[in-house]
């Protein structure tokens, strides 16, 4: 069972390499430099006014001093259409710069997110194109009613509000862009996100500072978004908000072979106030995926720990694992028995190749010694007489 604390990362970093060691000083120089330029950036956005040129310019600016990568994992053909035809686009939550990666990958320069949320965060101060939440619910559904009517915009929501880890499950949506969507009769886009990094640096923590996100982006090498655009899910005239709401999770949970949790922003809060149950949560998953790692090597006792746990990491299933494995084992093997074939046919050419080298190499000294001898019989019966 899924619990609350379960969405969240506990640490930054599961575990200090001695690569990441190594690299902390190449990192510590990104920091510097990216810094600079992002705040030549930040002056750039006060001197000029707001505009949609602006807007694409810091986004592709962003995405390439922070080394942003991209990986569509979209199946099928119709992802681009639906992508520009598509006037509410809903995506989960992971990290500080979600908002930049969706307008950058979406390429609309009249494409804007709508921020659910009500913390200030530094990139606001960044002239981006975004709706703030500073309003009421009321408020900000009827600004982004007039913003689709009137100047024929895409909206982007992420209406978990809070970044989770995108392994585990999402926490229940805002209700706003489903309201919006049934009261205009359009359809939404669902976009499932997932990040990576290099040293397996989480793009998020549990009540991170939104400084200490972008403290990570900086140092990071570069950080990998998945993306993948799923089918268009539209409204009926017989389904509430609530319950289209739920069909549009349901359908990113299916796609990502995550749960459906019913917490919300509000438990979330909650929790926040005792970090504590958090870090107990997180002793007992830790222990829960050591006995794990055992049942495992139990079965294939061949197989290493690392490649256990890594395995453990995407599947979260012990079976699985297991059948994995032994896959694996036996690909190995037949890969083995393969390469042993083809040495002992190729030692046994070599050896045949070899005799008859010794044969000829027999004859030749042969032939060699009679044509001697011959010359020698030749030499003295010429002298004899």
């Amino acid at each position: 069972m899924i619990e609350l604390s379960d969405l969240f990362h506990e640490n930054r970093i599961p575990e200090l390499t001695l690569s990441l060691i190594l690299y902390i000083p190449i990192g510590l120089c990104l920091v510097l430099i990216r810094s600079v330029i992002l705040l030549l950036l930040f002056v750039i956005s006060s001197i000029f006014p707001k505009n949609s040129s602006l807007n694409q310019l810091l986004n592709e600016v962003i995405s390439l001093i922070l080394t942003f990568s991209y990986e569509n994992q979209t199946v099928g053909n119709e992802e681009k259409d639906n992508r520009r035809a598509a006037k509410i686009l809903v995506a989960n939550r992971v990290s500080l710069f979600d908002e930049i990666v969706i307008q950058r990958f979406i390429c609309n320069t009249n494409c804007k997110v709508v921020n659910l949320w009500k913390e200030n965060t530094w990139i606001n101060w960044l002239k981006l194109n975004t709706i703030d939440s500073s309003r009421t619910q009321e408020d900000l559904l009827d600004l982004c009613n007039n913003e689709i009517q009137h100047s024929n915009s895409q909206l982007v929501f992420l209406p978990e509000c809070e970044p989770t880890t995108g392994t585990d499950g999402l926490l229940k949506f805002n209700l706003l862009p489903f309201t919006l969507a049934q009261k205009r009769q359009l359809s939404v886009l669902p976009i499932c996100l997932r990040t990576s990094r290099a040293f397996q640096i989480r793009t998020s923590v549990f009540n991170s500072h939104p400084f200490a996100d972008l403290f990570w982006f900086l140092f990071s090498p570069y950080t990998k978004f998945h993306i993948n655009f799923l089918p268009v899910v539209s409204p009926t005239d017989s389904s509430s908000d609530e319950v289209f709401c739920e069909k549009v999770r349901e359908n990113m949970c299916r796609t990502m072979n995550i749960g459906m949790t019913q917490f919300d922003v509000r438990e979330v809060d909650e929790l926040k106030k005792r970090p504590d149950l958090l870090q107990r949560r997180h002793e007992q998953r830790r222990a829960e995926f050591q006995q794990m790692i055992q049942l495992v090597h139990q079965q294939v006792p061949v197989a290493s720990v690392e490649a256990i746990r890594y395995d453990l990491e995407t599947t979260k299933n012990v079976q699985k694992t297991i059948a994995n494995l032994n896959e694996r084992v036996a690909a190995a093997a037949r890969a083995a028995n393969k390469s042993s074939s083809s040495t002992t046919t190729t030692s046994t050419g070599a050896m045949t190749n070899s005799s008859g080298g010794n044969g000829h190499r027999q004859t030749y000294e042969r032939l060699k010694q009679e044509l001697i001898e011959k010359n020698r019989q030749l030499f003295l019966n010429k002298n004899c007489n």
